[in-house]
């Protein structure tokens, strides 16, 4: 008789949890199947929730029953039927919870996603009226020391802003093009500063393959220039480095990228408090996470370094 009903348990144990997720199951591919052919999706109410463990909890108890009595023989009492309520209740409850828990993690993560890419695209489009403050307060000086190329300067910064403004509405841009920003930006800087700065750029063969955060590339040179190019008397020169890299902890493919600048040595507390390199860290770790190891240092000679890793991957 113990054996029994144990096996009774048993039974109602395994039936009525296995027809109320088979229910929950069917609800979603209905789901999914309508959100396929209409392109709308919707989510499944708390009613429609407590619907379904209802009907579940039916379905497996009359199936339980079913079970019971043509295997055991046994018939459905009073105190039978009371058990399997609680237990398909205490079912109910489970399920209701746990789903219940599930779309609550959904919801949130799919908040903290729209979050990340506002936050993304604020940072980004705070970066194009940065870059161009700098460039026109660069004409303003080229203008008051009535240099004759400031016309040409003016052509230039048109042709430049131009492409800026067709990267900046990606999030990770093909490297040779942002490399063509960078060089036609030291070109500018080149005839407000004459010979006091020079440049060198050594990029991989296939850097129309590889894909870079848009403008990053841009701020560190712009960066490099303000505060190592022009506090120096004598100026300095700009390095401009992409290279394949191994990382340990980290199986992913890298490239680094480095723009090192002679000149005026570097100074963290003036350096490291600009708009443009807080809105590249910001940048750098919502598409790579701690990936990145964005640094900026002196090396043995002095020379100030600015360096971070990234994938090289196209990000939309």
């Amino acid at each position: 008789m113990l054996l029994t009903g144990l096996m009774i348990s048993v039974v109602y144990g395994f039936a009525v949890p296995v027809v109320v997720a088979l229910c929950f199951a069917a609800a979603y591919a209905a789901r999914l199947q309508i959100a396929l052919k209409t392109g709308r999706s919707f989510k499944i109410s708390l009613p429609i929730n407590i619907l379904i463990n209802v009907v579940g909890l039916a379905m497996g108890l009359q199936l339980s029953m079913m079970i019971t009595h043509a295997t055991f023989g046994a018939t459905t009492t009073v105190g039978l039927y009371l058990t399997s309520m609680i237990f398909g209740g205490g079912v109910i409850v489970a399920f209701s919870f746990y789903f219940a828990y599930k779309q609550a993690k959904e919801e949130a993560l799919a908040l903290r996603a729209e979050a990340a890419e506002a936050r993304y695209h604020m940072l980004e489009n705070r970066m194009r009226p940065h870059f161009l403050f700098n460039a026109l307060n660069s004409l303003a000086e080229l203008i008051e020391s009535g240099q004759q190329n400031a016309a040409e300067t003016t052509y230039k910064l048109s042709d430049l802003y131009r492409q800026i403004l067709a990267n900046s509405g990606l999030k990770t841009a093909p490297l040779d093009s942002e490399i063509d920003i960078v060089r036609l930006y030291l070109e500018l800087e080149q005839l407000r500063f004459g010979s006091r700065l020079s440049f060198s750029i050594e990029q991989p063969g296939n850097s129309h393959q590889i894909f870079l955060p848009s403008l990053t590339l841009q701020t560190l040179v712009e960066n490099a220039i303000k505060h190592g190019i022009a506090p120096s008397i004598e100026g300095g020169h700009i390095t401009v480095e992409v290279m394949a890299v191994e990382i340990a902890h980290h199986p992913d493919k890298l490239y680094a990228l480095r723009v090192t600048n002679t000149g005026t040595r570097y100074r963290p507390q003036v350096s490291n408090n600009g708009t443009g390199l807080a809105n590249t860290r910001a940048r750098l770790e919502l598409l790579y996470g701690n990936r990145h190891d964005f640094k900026i240092e002196s090396d043995l000679q002095g020379h100030t370094v600015a360096s971070f890793n990234f994938t090289g991957e196209k990000i939309d």
